[in-house]
C-alpha cells in the first residue's frame, strides 16, 4: 500500500462551489464490526476501509480516474488538473461523537491531495446537501499511525468532535497538482468513529484537582491538574522513556464541532491513539479546554519522551482543545500561560529562550516554546489564531515566572514606622507585586517598579494607617531581593524576608526578663488553617510546650510573656529561652522583641530553618556601651560540646569551651571574654545547633539581634542602607586560611555607583566605613564579591546610634 501526506493549503478552500456538482449517493457501504472498550465508562470503537476499486467507483467523482492498481487506487485522470471524490454516506453501528483516520498514499512533489469528513445523525433525505455538518479537513501533519498492518500509514493525530448523535459519515478527498501528467493516489482510507459519551454527562468542574506531582520544588506556583484516572475512569501503568526536556511544543486539537463534553472527548483521543493508532500512550502531556481546566495527558509526567511528533525531539507536548477560527479564551490561555510558567523554571526552560536541535544532520535554532507547525511544517496547528499570539505567551510566561517571593511575618503600621526596599541584580527593569495582607479584610496589592541594578522603597504607613497586623509577599519574575526595616524614634531594626517557607523554625533568642517582652509571629500564608506546636527551652533546662492554630491567610501572634496555664502560672515569666516551632505545613514565622526603659529598644527578624554545627560572625563589638551575648540552642535530646572562638582585628584568636545540656538554652558574655574589642565569632558544636548574637547599647535603650551564617560565600547582597543622618559599617571576616580580596559595588539613589576594594588577612575581619566614603546618601544598596569565601554584614546606626541600631547578615547569592 502507498501513503500520502495531506496538505491543507489555499487551492482546496476554493473549491468548494465546483464539489456542489457532484452526486452523492445514498447507499450505505457495510462497515466493519465494532468493539467496546471495557475500562471505566463504556468506549465503543469501529471502523470502515476504503480501498477497493468498488468502494471508490461506489462514491461521486470528478476528474478522477479509479484504477485496480494495489487492489483499487485513486487519482487524477488523464489531463486533469483538479479533481474531486465523495464516499456515499457510511452508516455507523451505533451512534458517535468523535472520528479519525489513517490512510495509505503517494503525493509526489508538485501534487496535493485534501481528505475531509463530515456527519449527520438522520437518513440523507431530498436535498443531499440538507442536514449535514461542515465538512472538516483530515490532516496526518507529522503524524504516523503504529498499528499493524498499517504501520507508518498517515493518520490524524486527533479525533475530530462531532455531535453525539451523529451516525453517518461522508469522505471527501480532492486531489490537484501543478505538474503535466503528475497526481497523487489514494491506494487506502480508514475511518475510526468512536462512542465515549457517559449518561449521564460527566463534566469537568465536577472532578478533583490535584497538584502535578512531577518536578522540583519551584517558586512559580505548581498548576493543579485533573488526573489522567479521573477523568478517563481507568488507571494504566507506564514505563515511558525519559529524557529531561529541552523545550515546549504547543498543539490544538480542533473543536469546530464543540464536543458533547471535554471529556467526551479526550476519552475518545485515549482510545483512538492509544487503541487505534497502537501509539504507547497519548501523545501530549497536558491538555487544555476552553474552560481553563487542566488536564493529565501522557503518564509519567514531563520527562516521559513523545517518539510521535516532532522526529521524537526532547519536549513537552501541550494541547489546546479549541475552534481552528478563533483564539484560545482568555481562561485557556491564562491556564496555558500558567503552564508554561511552571515548566519553564522547573526544567531550566526559558520561555522567551532558544535552543538547539539537529534536523536532518543540521543544527537548527529552534524558540524554546514553539508551535507544532515551527517544528513540523506539514503539521497545520496550532492554527492561525493561536499561532499569531505564540510570541505574546512567550513573553506572559516570562513575566508569570516567580524567581523570587519573599515573605514578611511581621507587619505593624499601628506602633512602628514600616518600608520594604527592593534591589533588583538584573540588567533589565522588573516589577514586584506586593501583597499587604489584612486578616478579617480584603489584601491590598502595589506593583513596585524596580529599575536594572537599583533599588525601589515602598513606605507601608504611606498605604495603611493603624494596622497593627500587615503580614506581606513579595513576588517578581525577577530575582529581586527584599529587606524590611520597622523603627521607632528610639530604636531600628531591619533585615530580609523569609525567602522559603517551613514546617520548622527555631530562635536561639528569647526572653522575658525585666523589661524584656516575646513575641513570635506565625504566619499561614496557605489556603487552609496551620496546626504548630511551640518547643520553649528555657535556660534552666525546664520546657513546655503550646499547640497553636493558624487560620487560613492569616498570622498568630504569641505573646510569650502573657502565656498562663490554667492554673493560672506563667511558665515563661522572667525567664530566658530558646524555642523551636513545628508547623504541620510550611509557615513564616519571626520574633519582634521589645526591651530596655519604656521598652524603648526593638529587635524583629526572622527565624532559623536549619541547624548546624558551625556558625560564623562577622560583626561583633564589646567597645564602648556595647554589649555583646551569643545565645545558642541545644534543641537535641544529648549534651551539645560547643567551642566558641573570638577573632580580634588582627585574626588573634580566643577561645571558650561549653557543655549545653540537653534541650536548653546558653548565654556566653562576651563582654567578659574579649572587653573592650572588635570581634568576629564562630561557634562549633557537635551536634546541631542554632545559635544567634544579641548587641545592646545606649544603657539597654537599643539593640539588635540576628543569626549567623552556617558557612561563608563569595558573594553577599545588602539591599537596604543610607549614610544620610547615619553611621554605615560593613563588617567582612574570612574564617579561611588564605588572604580574601574583597569588592564591594554600591548603588545609590538615581542611578549613581562606586567601588571600593580591600583585601582581609585569613582569619581576621574587615570593618569598610560606609559613610565616610558616601555620606549623605538617602539610598544605598551593596553587593560584596570575594575571591574566597567570606561573611558579610552590615550595621546601620541612625544618627550615629542615637536612635538606635540594627545588624543583619547579607542575602548570600550563588
Amino acid at each position: 500500500m502507498r501513503r500520502i501526506t495531506a496538505l491543507f493549503s489555499s487551492w482546496a478552500r476554493c473549491v468548494a462551489l465546483a464539489l456542489a456538482i457532484i452526486a452523492l449517493l445514498a447507499a450505505a457501504l457495510p462497515l466493519a464490526p465494532a468493539r467496546a472498550q471495557q475500562a471505566g465508562p463504556q468506549v465503543r470503537v469501529g471502523a470502515v476501509t476504503l480501498s477497493r476499486v468498488a468502494d471508490w467507483e461506489a462514491g461521486g467523482s470528478s476528474g478522477m480516474l479509479v484504477t485496480n492498481n494495489a487492489g483499487g487506487e485513486l487519482r487524477l485522470a488523464d489531463g486533469q488538473n483538479f479533481g474531486s471524490f465523495v464516499s456515499p454516506p457510511l452508516k455507523a453501528d451505533f451512534p458517535l461523537n468523535a472520528a479519525g483516520a489513517h490512510w495509505q498514499a503517494e503525493v509526489p512533489s508538485g501534487t496535493q491531495l485534501l481528505l475531509e469528513l463530515r456527519g449527520r445523525a438522520t437518513p440523507p433525505e431530498g436535498d443531499p446537501e440538507r442536514g449535514w455538518g461542515p465538512w472538516l479537513p483530515l490532516v496526518a501533519g507529522d503524524a504516523r499511525s503504529a498499528a499493524r498492518g498499517s504501520e507508518d500509514a498517515f493518520a490524524t493525530p486527533d479525533v475530530l468532535a462531532l455531535p453525539a448523535d451523529t451516525q453517518y459519515l461522508q469522505l471527501r478527498a480532492t486531489l490537484g497538482s501543478q505538474v503535466a501528467r503528475a497526481s497523487a493516489s489514494l491506494a487506502e482510507v480508514t475511518i475510526s468513529y468512536l462512542n465515549t459519551t457517559s449518561a449521564p454527562p460527566v463534566f469537568a468542574a465536577g472532578l478533583p484537582r490535584r497538584p502535578v506531582l512531577f518536578g522540583p520544588a519551584t517558586l512559580t506556583p505548581r498548576p493543579t491538574v485533573i488526573s489522567r484516572a479521573d477523568w478517563s475512569g481507568s488507571l494504566r501503568s507506564a514505563r515511558p522513556a525519559r529524557r529531561d526536556p529541552r523545550g515546549v511544543i504547543i498543539h490544538q486539537i480542533d473543536a469546530t464541532t464543540t464536543p458533547s463534553t471535554t471529556l467526551d472527548l479526550l476519552r475518545a483521543l485515549a482510545v483512538y491513539q492509544t487503541e487505534v493508532l497502537d501509539w504507547e500512550d497519548l501523545g501530549y502531556h497536558y491538555l487544555i479546554d476552553p474552560e481553563g481546566n487542566l488536564f493529565e495527558g501522557r503518564l509519567g509526567g514531563p520527562t516521559s519522551t513523545v517518539s510521535r511528533f516532532a522526529g521524537g525531539d526532547a519536549a513537552i507536548h501541550l494541547a489546546l482543545i479549541a475552534p481552528r477560527d478563533a483564539a484560545p479564551t482568555p481562561a485557556a490561555s491564562g491556564t496555558l500561560v500558567s503552564l508554561l510558567a511552571w515548566l519553564g523554571q522547573a526544567y531550566a526552560i526559558s520561555p522567551t529562550g532558544e535552543h538547539s536541535v539537529t534536523v536532518d544532520d543540521a543544527r537548527v535554532v529552534r524558540p524554546n516554546i514553539a508551535g507544532h507547525n515551527d517544528v513540523a511544517p506539514e503539521a497545520p496547528d496550532p492554527f492561525p489564531p493561536l499561532r499569531s499570539q505564540l510570541a505574546q505567551i512567550r513573553t506572559q510566561a516570562d513575566e508569570s515566572t516567580v524567581r523570587a517571593r519573599w515573605y514578611f511575618a511581621e507587619g505593624n503600621v499601628a506602633d512602628y514606622s514600616q518600608r520594604l526596599a527592593f534591589f533588583n541584580p538584573d540588567g533589565a527593569q522588573a516589577d514586584a507585586r506586593v501583597t499587604l495582607i489584612r486578616p478579617g479584610d480584603s489584601p491590598v496589592t502595589r506593583i513596585v517598579t524596580v529599575p536594572a541594578n537599583g533599588r525601589t522603597d515602598l513606605t507601608v504607613n504611606d498605604l495603611l494607617q493603624g494596622a497593627p497586623a500587615l503580614p506581606a509577599i513579595v513576588e517578581s519574575s525577577a530575582p529581586i531581593l527584599a529587606e524590611r526595616s520597622m523603627g521607632l524614634t528610639t530604636d531600628i531594626d531591619g533585615g530580609p524576608g523569609i525567602s522559603e517557607l517551613s514546617r520548622v523554625w527555631y530562635f536561639a533568642e528569647g526572653s522575658t526578663e525585666g523589661d524584656a517582652r516575646t513575641y513570635l509571629i506565625l504566619f499561614n500564608p496557605g489556603a487552609a488553617p496551620v496546626q504548630a506546636t511551640l518547643n520553649y527551652m528555657r535556660r534552666d533546662g525546664l520546657n513546655f510546650e503550646q499547640p497553636v492554630t493558624i487560620a487560613a491567610q492569616s498570622r498568630l501572634v504569641v505573646a510569650v510573656n502573657d502565656i498562663t496555664l490554667p492554673d493560672g502560672t506563667r511558665p515563661l515569666l522572667d525567664a530566658s529561652f530558646g524555642v523551636q516551632v513545628i508547623a504541620s505545613q510550611p509557615i513564616a514565622v519571626e520574633r519582634t522583641m521589645r526591651f530596655g526603659p519604656n521598652q524603648a529598644g526593638l529587635h524583629t527578624g526572622r527565624g532559623l530553618t536549619t541547624l548546624a554545627r558551625r556558625w560564623h560572625f562577622a560583626e561583633g563589638t564589646t567597645e564602648g556601651d556595647f554589649r555583646m551575648r551569643l545565645l545558642v540552642l541545644n534543641p537535641n535530646s544529648q549534651p551539645a560540646r560547643t567551642s566558641v572562638t573570638f577573632f580580634g582585628p588582627d585574626g588573634r584568636a580566643t577561645i571558650r569551651r561549653y557543655a549545653i545540656p540537653p534541650r536548653s538554652q546558653l548565654s556566653i558574655d562576651a563582654n567578659e571574654i574579649v572587653p573592650g574589642l572588635g570581634v568576629s565569632s564562630l561557634v562549633e558544636a557537635d551536634r546541631p545547633i542554632a545559635v544567634e548574637r544579641a548587641l545592646t547599647f545606649n544603657g539597654g535603650a537599643a539593640g539588635t539581634i540576628g543569626a549567623g551564617a552556617t558557612e561563608p560565600h563569595y558573594r553577599w547582597a545588602f539591599v537596604d542602607g543610607r549614610t544620610s543622618d547615619a553611621t554605615y559599617v560593613l563588617c567582612v571576616s574570612n574564617p579561611g586560611r588564605t588572604s580574601a580580596r574583597v569588592t564591594v559595588d554600591f548603588s545609590f539613589a538615581g542611578g549613581a555607583t562606586g567601588t571600593q576594594r580591600f583585601e582581609v588577612p585569613a582569619g581576621a575581619r574587615y570593618t569598610l566605613s560606609v559613610h565616610e566614603f558616601y555620606p549623605d546618601e538617602r539610598a544605598v544598596s551593596a553587593l560584596v564579591r570575594s575571591t574566597q569565601p567570606i561573611i558579610a554584614e552590615r550595621s546601620i546606626f541612625p544618627g550615629g546610634g542615637v536612635r538606635g541600631g540594627a545588624t543583619s547578615l547579607g542575602i548570600p547569592q550563588e
